[in-house]
């Protein structure tokens, strides 16, 4: 766990190296941050409107009854 911790400190860092170097790579490093935070968010929305759709039944009670 703590070698984990220890990756994502350093890629953090790495990452802030890069964006520093110049304002293209923070831009462009910017955008794919939107985009995959974007995608996730998305991809979350359908994941829980998934298991919501699964979990409510689709008619609040039973059926009427058939006349004839």
């Amino acid at each position: 766990m703590a070698g984990l911790v220890q990756n994502v400190i350093d890629m953090v860092n790495l990452f802030g190296d890069v964006a520093a170097t110049d304002p293209l790579s923070a831009l462009l490093l910017l955008v794919g941050a939107i985009l995959v935070g974007f995608s996730m968010l998305v991809f979350g929305y359908l994941s829980v409107g998934g298991v919501f759709s699964a979990i409510v039944p689709d008619s609040p009670g039973r059926a009427p009854r058939q006349r004839g």
